[in-house]
């Protein structure tokens, strides 16, 4: 149900049970959202929530005490101590490529010019710079080393982040100095 002045929030829900309060949430009659993604797993695939941990609900900002009491629900995720609302578009946007049939796969806290570490697969412990993000799921790794770069294509599960890239900093004013005229 719709209600007039809904909007969406995100509902903290206990481990493994996003689909459970998804369907309760469904049955007492509140527009719920759970993005999934398909795993493969040598032959089998399994439904994973995009955003472990959450399930999405539009709701009367009003009525949040009611979904509080749904099983499994922790709590609304806040902002300043209120249910903070999340954008609708944002909303749009990822029900669109859910629905679209896309293949899609989750980088959790990747970036690329990130410092990684190889944890797992014939690379273990190797350190270098994530350079690039290929299709089905595919991290390109560079080592640099005497002035040379090898780079090695891994799996994302393999790789954990040692130093997130540094935020650029802005150009610094010019100085007093350097705004005076100059004589000659």
């Amino acid at each position: 149900m719709v209600l007039e002045g809904s909007e969406w929030f995100a509902l903290q829900v206990r481990a493994r049970t996003e689909h459970q309060v998804a369907t309760i949430l469904q049955a007492k009659g509140y527009e719920e959202f759970l993005p999934i993604y398909h795993v493969k797993k040598k032959s089998t695939s399994r439904a994973v929530p995009l955003f472990p941990g959450y399930v999405f609900c539009r709701v009367s900002p009003h009525a949040c005490g009611l979904i509080v009491t749904t099983p499994g629900v922790i709590r609304f995720v806040e902002f300043g101590g209120r249910p903070a609302a999340i954008d609708p578009e944002e909303i749009r946007s990822i029900q669109l490529i859910i629905n679209s049939g896309a293949p899609t796969y989750v980088l959790m806290g990747l970036h690329l010019g990130d410092r990684v570490r190889i944890q797992e697969g014939p690379l273990r412990g190797a350190i270098g710079v994530l350079t690039s993000i290929r299709a089905k799921q595919r991290l390109i790794v560079s080592v640099t080393m005497m002035m040379r770069t090898v780079a090695a294509e891994v799996n994302p599960e393999w790789v954990a982040v040692l130093a997130p890239l540094s935020p650029r900093k802005p150009l610094s004013p010019p100085s007093r100095m350097d705004s005076l005229p100059r004589t000659a």
